[in-house]
């Protein structure tokens, strides 16, 4: 059976355009693949991601000897264990998150960190790095109130020479887009390499184009879901 896993990290605002276009590629995941399953990962329920603190590295340290753990360092090695696991197991992944100045949302940072475990995700040889989780695809749906991949390469391209030059710009770049970037080297990092984005971009700098944007991205969320 095929999993795919939902990793969310959103507060659960009311008009949050990410996560309206992430249920809509999701529905339209589980109505034409009826025989996946469907997990969903919200970052922000159940007390949030587990932790890497004094408590964790402790654990760790305790586990590597044999030590004696408490209960607390136990259920929190455990928790750390079953997030970890649901993430190996998983065939493809959805990341869905709104920007937060020029970044991810914490949550969503402290997953990865989660998730970057030698031997499990990673393996480290003499030639460097390897991915362990190759053959896996991902999607990464964001939303952000400007425009940031509007212009594609080119829009880059522009962006770099004006920065080169001194010349002040109101366009924005991917560049800018350290989240987005970030997200797709650890994906890489971890032998993903099929990647796909869905970016709700503008609708803060163009509110009155806000429903026409999000029609858009809806349309596409339904069909890159088909064939996902």
């Amino acid at each position: 059976m095929t999993t795919l896993l939902v990793i969310q990290a959103h507060p659960h605002t009311s008009q949050s355009l990410s996560l309206a276009v992430g249920k809509k590629f999701v529905d339209t995941y589980k109505a034409t693949h009826p025989d996946d399953k469907v997990i969903i990962r919200d970052l922000y329920a159940d007390g949030g991601v587990p932790p890497l603190n004094d408590l964790t590295m402790e654990a760790w340290r305790k586990q590597k000897f044999g030590e004696e753990m408490s209960a607390e360092e136990q259920a929190l090695l455990k928790r750390h264990e079953e997030w970890l696991n649901e993430f190996i197991n998983a065939d493809k992944y959805v990341f869905i998150n709104p920007m937060y100045n020029h970044f991810l949302p914490a949550e969503m940072k402290q997953y990865l960190d989660l998730t970057a475990v030698a031997h499990k995700t990673f393996k480290y040889t003499s030639q460097g790095s390897v991915g362990l989780l190759k053959g896996k695809k991902a999607i990464h749906i964001q939303a952000a109130g400007s425009e940031y991949h509007q212009g594609g390469k080119w829009g880059t391209i522009k962006f770099l020479i004006k920065k080169a030059f001194g010349i002040k710009s109101k366009e924005s770049s991917a560049l800018m887009d350290l989240g987005d970037l970030y997200l797709t080297n650890m994906l890489k990092f971890y032998g993903v390499t099929d990647v796909e984005k869905l970016f709700i971009e503008g609708a803060d700098a163009h509110r009155d184009r806000r429903d026409a944007i999000l029609d858009h991205a809806m349309a596409e969320a339904e069909s890159m879901a088909k064939v996902f």
